[in-house]
């Protein structure tokens, strides 16, 4: 009984990786159902009751999120990125992107400068104070990994990598050296804390057969900026944050759609915190 559970679960998984990766298309829920054997009545149900909300709001909740971000770290128009979203009209957009971020497109905008001190949709009293990070861009392969999904706050994501060792273990890939990687797909800002998406990740080879709890896939390989972070984890956004206000409004480079990525390059079981790295990576075009 608990395998099926599982097996779901996975389907359910790789039915968000879809939507996910084709965000800009209206996908058929029967696509969806027919891919993992399901009818439609009940995949519905399945997802909903899984991700906590239906696959229209999940694609919708993800555009307004990429909205929020375009609007943040390009001069798109603010037209486009409303066709962009899925929304017929300035003024559509515009209604949903206030009900869900409590600012309007142009008034969020407006807070780019500010985007340090934003905070779940509003301006925070205390400005942080920002340093000027070390970047370099390097050029990357593809990485294939195993992959445990977290959906919840950030601070809770160390228990996906307790699933993702004792996955690693059992399939004989654990005390060997390999990277470790997390991925936040989800602005902490613009996104619910319960709706966080996180992947615990570990590097395999690449025609490893991955079964049980994990999810395989490939993390695009091409040009990433680059800074490591140098102590807790729990101050890695705010090296992020450096990046994007401090370096990248001046380097001329353009953003991805990708998400960034955490390189974890020592164990936090055996470093002191104070001495933990990690190479913060963004995508770039």
């Amino acid at each position: 009984m608990n395998t099926k559970k599982v097996h779901i679960r996975d389907q359910i998984a790789q039915s968000q990786r879809y939507i996910e990766k084709h965000l800009d298309s209206t996908i058929p829920l029967e696509y969806l159902a027919t891919s993992c054997g399901y009818s439609a009545l009940y995949f519905h149900s399945i997802f909903t009751g899984i991700v906590g909300e239906g696959v229209k709001e999940y694609q919708r909740r993800l555009r307004l999120q990429r909205a929020a971000n375009q609007l943040l770290f390009s001069e798109t128009s603010l037209i486009d990125i409303a066709l962009d979203a899925g929304y017929e009209s300035q003024e559509g957009f515009s209604r949903a992107f206030k009900k869900r971020f409590s600012f309007s497109p142009l008034k969020f905008r407006k807070l780019q400068s500010d985007y340090n001190f934003l905070a779940g949709g509003k301006v925070m009293d205390t400005p942080i104070q920002q340093s000027d990070p070390t970047v370099a861009i390097k050029n990357f392969a593809p990485i294939t990994v195993a992959a445990v999904r977290h959906t919840g706050p950030y601070s809770e994501c160390a228990k996906a990598f307790t699933t993702l060792f004792k996955w690693t273990r059992e399939q004989g890939l654990y005390g060997t050296y390999r990277q470790v990687i997390g991925i936040s797909h989800d602005a902490p800002r613009t996104t619910p804390a319960e709706k966080l998406r996180y992947d615990a990740c570990m590097e395999i080879p690449e025609h490893f057969i991955v079964i049980g709890e994990a999810q395989k896939y490939t993390i695009h390989g091409g040009r990433y900026a680059c800074c490591v972070h140098n102590g807790s984890y729990r101050n890695i956004q705010k090296t992020f944050v450096a990046m994007l206000g401090s370096w990248f409004p001046d380097s001329g480079e353009e953003l991805t759609n990708h998400p960034p990525l955490e390189v974890y390059l020592n164990c936090p079981s055996t470093t002191p915190e104070a001495e933990l790295l990690t190479e913060l990576r963004i995508p770039l075009k």
